[in-house]
């Protein structure tokens, strides 16, 4: 009998292993850490959690738990971890791809792989309290990826590394009051203790501004697309923990007014990133920037803890993933292609390079949520919730987005006139495809947002009920 964990972690980290080993055949390595994680998708999507079936001639659990009695730690596959994992799943598995078109480093697959593993590990991990520690190991792994074999530079690496090793402390002590409030019920004190320590553990690890240091670091030194890939799986594992802490632990939110404090920080990242957005001058931090502007909408619907803030959250996650993944694949084309992601250098890139050039226009106005784009119907939604409260968060939302789309335009008209400097050669046909595929999808869904509303209803239940 093969449990689910042990099918899980078993397949990722044997996978990065042997990935390690054939890392130089970048080709060979990148389709084969695609073709894994969406096989494992498919299988997490379409198994059942409650029963052993057969799969190529094993039995296989995927719900049954597996634990360690000398350690009381237990690992196990709930609904809810199945949402975040194939999600994990699907992203890693686009990103492996765009990788390889936009060379973005050989190393990329197997240590992917292996942060894949670390992150299902924080969703299935039981006591709750733990798993915060297997975010500072993914940290650390991170390092890996974002110095990418350079020397030199560490800034970004140790940045990212810094508040998660920070937190997990908080964590620690958080639990060990948890575990004395049940010896005197009378007395809320350590219940109260522990909810200020968890709200500051979790503002540590979600890095709101003005503690968003690391994202322009990283940002400005990691390859884009696995900048996009670090900040998609670690703030969806992050906002998946805020989740199941909340709901797991109700006094939680009786202690600490958790919509609060969410929606500020939401509002206040929105509208500093954005300003600064506005006024980059390298495509990296453009970048960066840009997703922490969406990263502070999304934060702003995880506040709205209604009937329609989750569904919205859901909404924005996928559509954000989506948009950022288009720009950061314009953006590393374009910075491999010119030599530099300055935009005083990038000048004539629209000639060589038309179709980057529109995936990197299409991709911000997107993070923006402006009509036409993937993210217009989540956003809109959001301002309709926000709205019905208090309007002027909106309007804070809306000055945000309109330093993404000045930062959008500069970006773009850098890349106009005509090229001044050595010869670019022009994009791969393969590659150019591949962005006009997500150009077109991305508009697509734009336009038929209703094409998005069955796998969002299929993972609302789930993510509202977290247990085990």
């Amino acid at each position: 009998m093969i449990y689910g964990p042990e099918l899980v972690l078993g397949v990722l980290l044997a996978t990065a292993a042997a990935l390690y080993v054939l890392r130089r055949l970048e080709g060979i390595a990148a389709l084969s850490a695609a073709a894994v994680v969406v096989g494992l998708a498919v299988l997490l999507w379409r198994l059942p959690l409650d029963i052993p079936v057969e799969v190529f001639g094993r039995s296989v659990w995927l719900g049954r738990a597996v634990t360690w009695e000398a350690e009381r730690v237990t690992l196990q596959i709930g609904p809810a971890a199945v949402v975040l994992i194939v999600f994990l799943l699907i992203v890693a598995a686009i990103s492996f791809v765009l990788a390889r078109l936009t060379y973005q480093g050989h190393t990329f697959y197997p240590f992917g792989l292996l942060l894949l593993a670390i992150w299902t590990i924080a969703a299935m991990v039981q006591p709750l309290i733990l798993a915060p520690f297997a975010l500072v190991l993914a940290a650390i792994i991170a390092v890996f990826l974002i110095q990418a074999g350079k020397t030199g530079e560490t800034r970004g690496a140790w940045r990212q590394l810094l508040f998660p090793t920070l937190a997990a402390p908080l964590f620690l002590i958080a639990g060990w009051y948890i575990e004395q409030a049940p010896l005197n019920p009378d007395d809320q004190t350590p219940l109260v203790i522990a909810g200020w320590l968890l709200i500051a553990g979790f503002v540590l690890l979600l890095q709101p501004a003005p503690l968003h240091v690391a994202v322009p670091a990283v940002a400005g030194q990691a390859p884009p697309v696995v900048a996009v890939f670090l900040w998609i799986g670690g703030q969806s594992t992050v906002l998946f923990l805020l989740q199941r802490f909340l709901v797991i632990y109700p006094w939680l939110t009786a202690t600490i007014d958790s919509s609060a404090w969410l929606l500020w920080l939401g509002v206040f990242t929105a509208v500093l990133a954005g300003v600064l957005t506005a006024v980059q001058q390298t495509l990296g931090r453009y970048l960066g920037y840009a997703a922490l502007y969406d990263y502070g909408v999304l934060l702003v619907a995880m506040a709205l803890r209604g009937t329609a803030g989750l569904p919205t959250a859901l909404w924005l996650a996928l559509t954000r993933a989506f948009a950022l993944l288009t720009l950061a694949s314009a953006a590393a084309l374009i910075r491999h292609r010119m030599e530099s992601d300055r935009l005083s250098h990038i000048g004539g890139a629209i000639s060589r390079l038309p179709v980057a050039v529109t995936a990197l226009i299409v991709g911000g106005l997107a993070l923006a949520g402006l009509p036409l784009t993937i993210q217009f119907a989540s956003h809109w939604a959001l301002f309709q919730l926000l709205a019905e409260n208090d309007p002027r968060w909106v309007l804070f939302l809306i000055l945000g987005a309109t330093g993404v789309i000045m930062g959008t335009v500069r970006a773009g008209y850098a890349c106009l006139g005509r090229l001044t400097g050595s010869p670019v050669e022009r994009e791969p046909r393969l590659t150019s495809l591949l962005l006009l595929a997500l150009v077109a999808l991305g508009l697509v869904l734009g336009l038929y947002p209703q094409l998005l509303a069955t796998p969002v209803a299929a993972v609302i239940l789930p993510l509202s009920t977290l247990g085990p």
